[in-house]
């Protein structure tokens, strides 16, 4: 998500709608079971130039915050309840992404001296578990429209499939920016997000990463994400209310007294 785009560059892709001058955006966020309209998690995202917070909670672990900083590169994140956090930047990001990537040829080699049968069966129960990071190449991601004219909540949005590999890991329904009324440093903002964690992405496991990466190919904002785990939906998150608003500064920064841990590291095997 890069921070921004030039006024001619956004006439380009969005008919030249009449953009309000710069101001904060607010989301609210649902995620739900497929067929079943009681919320499991409810989420706040806030963006304003580049800066991007997310306010939420996971049942039975308490609440959490998160912080994406383009300008810095930085993403920051919380876990309220243990009054810690934990700070990542794009440069450990692709280090993480090439241990990943190097563990896999590692497992791959080691693969490659286990008779015939066995190693089609070992690589088989990989790509069940592992998805991606059995040790293959990225699968590729495209986009087929579905159809138009869509109702989610008080949007109207196009659906779109998101095939990786050839199947079905995502559905979205995009709502044109027009009616949505939406910065566009706000897109841009995901965007980079997305760029920020592609090392990761590319190793990961297939469905729910897909999303993002497909947004070049898609027309609006998703008003509504199906995820689907094994050709089924499963989950989907869905935006119920969008605004504008003047954002503090403040809003952008951590909470003070919060104890700072390392990442994880990475296993040498």
């Amino acid at each position: 998500m890069r921070t921004r785009v030039l006024q001619a560059g956004v006439c380009a892709l969005f008919g030249c709608l009449a953009w309000q001058a710069q101001a904060g955006t607010v989301l609210q966020q649902e995620m739900r079971n497929v067929g079943n309209t009681q919320a499991r998690q409810q989420v706040t995202i806030y963006l304003d130039a580049g800066k991007l917070r997310v306010e939420g909670e996971n049942p039975g672990e308490g609440k959490y915050l998160l912080i994406f900083d383009n300008s810095r590169q930085v993403m920051q994140m919380a876990d309220l309840a243990k009054s810690t956090y934990m700070e990542i930047t794009k440069a450990q990001v692709e280090a993480m992404g090439g241990q990943m990537q190097q563990m896999m040829q590692q497992m791959q080699a080691q693969l490659a001296q286990i008779p015939p049968e066995q190693r089609a069966m070992v690589e088989q129960m990989m790509r069940q578990q592992m998805g991606n990071m059995g040790g293959n190449a990225p699968p590729p991601i495209t986009v087929r429209e579905k159809s138009r004219g869509d109702k989610v909540g008080q949007f109207t949005c196009t659906r779109y499939e998101v095939l990786t590999g050839g199947q079905v890991t995502d559905e979205v329904c995009a709502a044109p920016p027009g009616e949505l009324r939406l910065d566009p440093s706000a897109f841009e903002t995901f965007k980079a997000l997305a760029s920020f964690f592609e090392p990761l992405r590319r190793m990961a496991p297939q469905g729910g990463w897909s999303a993002p990466k497909a947004m070049d190919q898609i027309g609006g904002f998703p008003v509504q994400t199906v995820v689907y785990e094994g050709q089924r939906p499963t989950s989907e998150w869905v935006l119920t209310s969008l605004e504008e608003r003047a954002l503090d500064a403040g809003l952008f920064t951590l909470p003070p007294n919060l104890r700072k841990t390392e990442m994880p590291q990475m296993p040498q095997r």
